[in-house]
């Protein structure tokens, strides 16, 4: 599995950009004490810094297992200023990936608008809020992993969705924030997870995994 080489030891060194990493694995929200790091672009990772994109990337995965099924999780969401997500194509553990210094291009320009959650949009009040703004519908993708190794994949359907929603992240972007996007809000949990079933149904007619390029 993609996701079990990545809990080992290594020493841990933290990006010089301010602000500070957080140390206690709880996800940044946009009404947060941390949450500047949300508007920050991200710093690309060097050759020699890959061990710190796998302590990152470790970090990633403690977070985001107990919200499982989910999309992904960027840098930025845990307290770092670096350029590396994870996602899933299906919103399963199974086929979560690591991506590090990512790019993306078109494949074509055709764009679909639908509604999406972000874990940073949840408020110390209780309310959710999430946004229906246009992804382009394929995309083809560059990055590199865990090993160093440069990827190249073409992504459709929600995979190339989740892939740009992860992407702003590095790029110091919420989606709610989003300059095309149409938010709406939910004052309970409950009013949100309901809604959320309804998208998630809706997402999963476009689940298709990522072909190598």
């Amino acid at each position: 599995m993609i996701y079990k080489a990545l809990f080992c030891a290594l020493a841990f060194m933290s990006s010089s950009h301010p602000p500070e990493p957080s140390t206690d694995l709880k996800i940044v929200t946009v009404d947060g004490v941390k949450q500047a790091i949300l508007r920050y672009k991200t710093e690309d990772f060097h050759e020699s810094e890959f061990p710190i994109a796998r302590e990152i990337a470790e970090k990633l995965f403690a977070t985001l297992m107990p919200h499982m099924p989910a999309a992904g999780l960027a840098a930025p969401q845990i307290g770092f200023n670096r350029s590396i997500f994870i996602y899933s194509f299906d919103r399963t553990p199974e086929n979560l990936e690591v991506v590090i210094n990512p790019f993306f291009e078109l494949v074509d320009r055709t764009q679909v608008k639908e509604w999406e959650a972000c874990f940073s949009a949840q408020f110390k009040d209780g309310s959710y809020k999430i946004a229906k703004l246009p992804r382009y519908k394929k995309i083809k993708v560059s990055y590199y992993n865990l090993e160093g190794e440069l990827v190249k994949k073409v992504l459709e359907g929600f995979a190339a969705k989740a892939f740009q929603h992860e992407y702003d992240h590095l790029e110091g972007i919420v989606n709610i924030h989003h300059k095309d996007a149409v938010v709406k809000s939910f004052d309970t949990r409950e009013e949100f997870l309901e809604y959320m079933e309804t998208v998630k149904n809706k997402d999963s007619n476009y689940y298709s995994p990522p072909i190598e390029n």
